[in-house]
């Protein structure tokens, strides 16, 4: 589909023709990207994504695959991104948002393992849910983080710069909105290390080599969880 002319149909409520340059903290910059940044965006998906999937130079995917998947979901993915002062594309967390109340478009989960909403919302044992929000392409770029000299436990940083970013919108109380994903079991490791309450919905699907599940969390959760033991990370997430 042409980026340029999207059908009426569609819910574009994150559609940006032109990045966004929100803010620069700590010598980083907090982007929202627009179609402006389509190609980039995809070549660093790309990059990013074949070091982690690649084995022996081979890929399980192509350019093309990641170019197309974009196309849908690019244009309602609220996407931020992180930028070194030099223009150097560090990190990327997209969100696809769901008011169940009124949007019947599938998210990405969804359509891959065959959930519905309902069936999501149920399985987390959450009351009260009515927004899911649906994270695509979440990358960071550690070759380029250690080829300009920043120190790796800076990665936090920019998983706490991003998620200020994505959630600057949110409208209502926390405990209304539920996150979902897929990920594999050390990406889910990594995500419950850094205080994301992450659920497993069900059994995962093997592709890229690897096993994938589908998991959800309760974004209140994960607030209190910051208030109680990271009291500085709430600060700088939600204090806006």
């Amino acid at each position: 589909m042409d980026q340029q002319s999207l059908p009426e149909s569609v819910d574009n409520r994150y559609y940006l023709e032109k990045s966004i340059f929100i803010e620069e903290i700590d010598g980083l910059e907090l982007w929202r990207l627009g179609n402006d940044h389509f190609d980039e965006f995809n070549d660093f998906i790309f990059r990013v994504y074949g070091e982690a999937f690649g084995e022996n130079g081979n890929l399980p995917f192509t350019h093309s695959d990641i170019a197309e998947q974009s196309k849908i979901y690019f244009h309602r993915t609220k996407v931020c991104g992180i930028k070194h002062p030099s223009g150097v594309l560090l990190g990327t967390w997209g969100l696809v948002l769901k008011d169940l109340r009124k949007d019947s478009y599938p998210l990405p989960i969804e359509t891959r393992y065959g959930l519905s909403s309902e069936e999501i919302v149920k399985s987390t044992g959450a009351t009260d849910i009515s927004y899911i929000f649906n994270g695509w392409r979440t990358a960071i770029d550690k070759e380029a983080i250690q080829k300009l000299n920043i120190p790796k436990q800076k990665s936090i940083f920019i998983f706490d710069f991003l998620l200020r970013g994505l959630t600057k919108d949110f409208a209502g109380n926390s405990s209304s909105y539920l996150g979902v994903s897929e990920m594999e079991m050390l990406v889910l490791k990594y995500h419950r290390r850094v205080g994301i309450p992450w659920v497993i919905l069900g059994e995962p699907l093997h592709f890229w080599g690897r096993d994938r599940f589908p998991c959800a969390f309760q974004l209140g959760l994960f607030e209190d969880y910051l208030k109680t033991n990271h009291p500085e990370r709430h600060k700088f997430i939600y204090a806006k």
